[in-house]
């Protein structure tokens, strides 16, 4: 007897970042358990720490790379270090933020990555992120500037990331 598959699959994104209008752009990454990984709104220091191009799309590797998996799945766990959402699908992330109004009760996370060890990480809601100018973070330069508007913001540092309950770290 032959077994038919019903159940739709999505295809997989070709890149890992492409631009649009902005502002920001939003990465992607596709692990080997399935679904997605989505960061929206990223700028350049996210994209530094990323190791991801500032100005032009970015392809993910191709499947005829022997190390396209383990490529994808580095990928990924540095987009999990930034607060990256898993969704099943695709299209059920873009269902949540491109179709909803955001409210002032949604979660609002931005971490930041010193060079010394450690994580800075701001998590509050889009209505207090909004109160306290949470907007600044993404004028900084790099990683280390990042840490200081977001220790300046009242963010909470951990010695040892794994302790924030806010990232899914590998």
């Amino acid at each position: 007897m032959e077994v038919i598959d019903c159940v739709q699959h999505e295809p997989e994104g070709r890149f890992w970042v492409s631009y649009g209008s902005g502002p920001g752009v939003m990465v992607l990454g596709y692990p080997s358990k399935g679904g997605v990984y989505i960061l929206r709104s990223c700028f350049n220091v996210e994209l530094d720490f990323l190791g991801l191009d500032r100005f032009n799309n970015t392809e993910r590797p191709s499947k005829s790379d022997p190390d396209w998996q383990a490529k994808e799945e580095a990928h990924c766990n540095r987009m999990r270090r930034l607060g990256a959402t898993w969704w099943r699908r695709e299209s059920d992330e873009f269902l949540q933020h491109e179709l909803e109004y955001p409210k002032g009760t949604d979660g609002y996370l931005r971490v930041g990555w010193p060079a010394g060890g450690g994580v800075w990480v701001l998590h509050t809601t889009l209505g207090n992120a909004s109160n306290i100018g949470a907007a600044r973070i993404h004028n900084a330069y790099d990683m280390e500037e990042r840490c200081r508007v977001i220790e300046m913001l009242g963010g909470v540092f951990y010695a040892d990331p794994k302790d924030c309950p806010y990232l899914d770290l590998p």
